[in-house]
């Protein structure tokens, strides 16, 4: 046993930039591809388009990232969720605007997930070329606060790691590959790529403001039991922090003393729900921007625990 530094695992995207920017790419991207392959003009399927959203956050507990039948986020926790719940509608065909957008994608496409997948990928992929460091206002001064008061930061993204490593890198900072590098041998450190949607075949779950949230995550648990941290934040609580919870609750390895989750504009009420001492709840903070931090992870003590095995 030994007392590490005081040890953050955080998501990336939401908790250290401000998504926007790369989110609106993408919405250009659906609307753009769907408008071309419907023979619509681009400003009808902004139109049409509107009306999907609007009847998907009608019934936002059947939309969203679903793996193998089953909801890993929900689409109003989840801000990049949209275009693939609006796939989801055009499958379902419920009108007649949304059956002939399903005939004209499958035209060109085997699955209309397939073609937003690729509308998402393509779009992030382009933005990340042209934007070389896009971090939200003060997110660099907290960070370098952190490692000037002796804390390690891990960070678990499904982005891809070279993300993270050059959007700090254009700020000085120094960001290892968390799958090259042990705990301790570095500082600053990411898990791209985490997983942290995939489910497994045995399904565990918690109940949050009267959704099931999905608990059983097999990727991102060997990161969490790898890692050992003080505390978690992420701005999704069904891919970020409903695991740690879990993991807390039962006193298992891999959950932290302290759960933060991003409040942003979209984060619904059943989340807020989860705010509060167990067993009632489930997150301890809700951090309104990352210049927050500091505040909150000074209240924090680092806690004797194991070595973590290197895991490579």
């Amino acid at each position: 046993m030994r007392v590490s530094p005081l040890h953050l695992l955080s998501d990336f995207d939401g908790v250290w930039t401000e998504p926007t920017r790369e989110m609106e790419a993408v919405h250009d991207t659906v609307v753009g591809e769907l408008a071309r392959l419907g023979g619509h003009s681009r400003a009808r399927m902004e139109e049409l388009y509107a009306g999907f959203a609007q009847q998907i956050l009608g019934r936002p507990q059947d939309f969203g990232w679903r793996i193998e039948g089953r909801m890993s986020s929900y689409v109003d926790e989840d801000f990049f969720a949209m275009p693939t719940a609006v796939g989801q509608y055009i499958d379902e065909q419920p009108c007649a605007e949304s059956a002939a957008l399903r005939a004209a994608v499958l035209r060109a496409w085997p699955e209309v997930i397939q073609f937003l997948d690729h509308c998402y990928h393509s779009t992030c992929d382009r933005f990340r070329a042209l934007n070389k460091h896009d971090l939200a206002p003060g997110a660099a001064r907290v960070l370098r606060w952190m490692l000037d008061h002796g804390m390690t930061i891990c960070f678990a993204t499904n982005a891809p790691a070279v993300k993270v490593i050059d959007w700090f890198a254009h700020h000085g900072f120094e960001v290892a590959d968390a799958r090259e590098v042990g705990p301790d041998e570095a500082p600053l450190r990411v898990y791209g790529r985490a997983g942290k949607q995939w489910l497994s075949e045995q399904p565990e779950s918690i109940e949050v403001g009267g959704r099931v949230v999905q608990t059983d995550r097999p990727q991102y648990r060997q990161i969490l039991e790898r890692e050992c941290p003080d505390a978690v934040v992420g701005d999704v609580f069904s891919l970020d922090l409903a695991l740690p919870a879990a993991l807390r609750a039962q006193g298992l390895p891999g959950g932290p003393q302290a759960i933060g989750l991003m409040h942003m504009r979209h984060t619904p009420a059943w989340v807020q729900a989860g705010v509060g001492l167990q067993p009632q709840g489930w997150i301890d903070w809700m951090v309104p921007h990352v210049t927050a931090l500091p505040r909150l992870l000074a209240g924090i003590e680092a806690r004797p625990r194991p070595v973590p095995s290197a895991g490579r």
